[in-house]
């Protein structure tokens, strides 16, 4: 794909429908005047258009969303994007790839190195917010995504043990995986926690209204006089550990 800031250039004519479009996407961060940029390309083989996003000013699914909607206009009904940017699919790794692995076309794991899997996986999609964990380091969240998902295909040996579609969820480091209708019930209730979760988050946003800072130096004598409570109960604790222990003793020596 080409990296040049180029004006969209859509169809500038009324054409009869065409489906099954690909159109290959990928970032850059030199666009001037826009967040999403679109021209055909009839030279290429393996996609019809191609498009450039912003991702500083727009997601990679409000982009494919935004060039979908730039094209139907056309009467271009787009089927897939190919995303420049991420790894290689078997599709384009080619017929004799997929033959050899029993890939899917859409699978984008790397056969060939050693400590691949034997399943065949998507790209995941996952939310751009990392990992809330609290108990984690900061660093620690930032290296994976909240939230995130693929669908996995197990066929190896099929004719022993048959082949198996399962979708992966991510939430932090746990794994969730979920058969199709799984993953459909998932998703269901997902949509039904989002509302309930904008509740309580409003609610918390109103809450919050009311909260205010303490004052440090009230702070400080605090954690001093628990630090003396504290003290002052282990001192309290030794001295009746030690009288036990003499008494003991007292009795043994009889």
């Amino acid at each position: 794909m080409s990296k040049t800031a180029t004006t969209a250039k859509a169809p500038s004519t009324q054409h009869a429908p065409r489906d099954g479009v690909t159109v290959a996407i990928g970032a850059a961060s030199h666009l001037r005047t826009k967040s999403v940029d679109t021209w055909a390309t009839p030279d290429m083989d393996a996609y019809a258009y191609e498009a450039v996003y912003d991702p500083s000013r727009i997601s990679l699914a409000d982009a494919e969303a935004s060039v979908r909607a730039l094209l139907a206009e056309f009467n271009v009904h787009v089927d897939r994007f190919l995303n420049e940017d991420g790894p290689l699919t078997a599709a384009q790794r080619g017929q004799e790839w997929m033959l050899r692995w029993g890939c899917t076309p859409w699978c984008i794991t790397d056969h060939t190195d050693a400590v691949s899997p034997e399943w065949h996986a998507t790209a995941p999609v996952e939310t751009a917010l990392r990992d809330i964990d609290s108990n984690g380091t900061r660093w620690d969240n930032a290296q994976i995504p909240w939230l995130a998902a693929k669908t996995v295909v197990i066929n190896d040996k099929p004719q022993a043990y048959g082949r198996e579609t399962r979708v992966w969820i991510d939430y932090g480091t746990t794994t969730g995986e979920l058969s199709p209708a799984q993953a459909r019930e998932a998703l269901e209730a997902l949509r039904g926690f989002t509302a309930q979760l904008e509740a309580v988050v409003e609610y918390a946003e109103r809450s919050a209204a009311d909260d205010f800072d303490g004052d440090p130096e009230i702070a400080r004598l605090d954690r001093e006089a628990e630090n003396r409570r504290i003290a002052a109960r282990i001192a309290a604790r030794t001295a009746e550990l030690d009288a036990k222990v003499d008494a003991a003793l007292e009795v043994l020596r009889g």
